[in-house]
């Protein structure tokens, strides 16, 4: 069972980011981890996307340590905290960020930005948990 502290349970107010449009390298799912990280006043770069998505290397796992994100495991997720999923890509390439326990924020491609439930789907697909190191842990 995920327990959020009062610092996690308040973090940003994502509302501003949904209902945009995908569009790769603009508006995708990279994107909408570097809106929700601002709207929190932590600055993240942005990187050129590969031109081949589907067997690049991975910029979220090969850029996270860099970028300050720890990993940490499922049931220690919080909200705040962004899910690396590998959804029919050789590597991990689609990057959702937990906004409640069993809800993920995020921009799939050809769809439009929202909001949904933690599925077997996405569980089985994520590869990776990562927490921003200015972020408070619950606890």
């Amino acid at each position: 069972m995920v327990h959020l502290s009062s610092a996690a349970a308040t973090m940003a107010d994502y509302q501003s980011l949904i209902g945009l449009e995908w569009e790769y390298g603009k508006q995708d799912c990279y994107t909408i981890v570097r809106r929700y990280f601002a709207l929190q006043h932590i600055e993240l770069p942005d990187f050129p996307r590969p031109n081949d998505i589907e067997n690049s290397k991975s910029i979220y796992l090969s850029q996270a340590s860099a970028l300050g994100f720890k990993s940490v495991s499922f049931e220690q997720r919080q909200v705040g905290d962004v899910a690396i999923m590998k959804l029919g890509t050789a590597e991990p390439m689609h990057a959702a960020i937990f906004v409640e326990p069993w809800r993920i924020l995020h921009h799939c491609q050809h769809r439009v930005r929202g909001v949904d439930w933690v599925r077997r789907y996405h569980i089985e697909s994520i590869w990776a948990i990562y927490r921003h190191a200015a972020r408070p842990s619950a606890g």
